[in-house]
């Protein structure tokens, strides 16, 4: 790992207010570089900058998985809550949401996308806004 921010949901994990998660790694604002890849990963390269976002993994068979809206999967895992986040010397991402990181742009300006930058360009997303607007 190269760099992982501080988001606010970090400090409530922390403190507890989801319940206790004694042991999980914090980290969901993650940039590192990638050491190796699993059999067919085509997306990333060992060598490669990726992020470390909050959504980990959905089951990958309900009806929110088979309809682009894996956030709402019952059995979701989400990293530094569920599973070991970013805040780590090294750190396990499914490469299908992982994020290769553009040459030239600042790995700590990076992490910051992965979080509040994936909030942000949803709201756009979905509500159509137009250049201008």
């Amino acid at each position: 790992m190269e760099c992982c921010g501080v988001c606010h949901t970090d400090l409530h994990v922390k403190n507890g207010d989801f319940g206790d998660k004694t042991g999980v790694i914090l980290g969901h604002e993650g940039i590192g570089v990638v050491a190796e890849v699993g059999p067919g990963v085509t997306s990333l390269k060992p060598g490669d900058r990726a992020s470390v976002a909050w959504f980990y993994e959905g089951c990958g068979h309900c009806e929110y998985c088979n309809t682009g809206n894996e956030t709402l999967c019952r059995n979701v895992k989400n990293a530094g809550y569920t599973v070991d986040g970013g805040m780590a010397e090294e750190c396990i991402v499914v490469a299908d949401y992982a994020v290769k990181v553009p040459e030239g742009l600042d790995s700590a300006a990076a992490s910051s996308i992965t979080c509040a930058g994936v909030t942000t360009y949803k709201a756009v997303k979905i509500s159509h806004i137009k250049p201008g607007q």
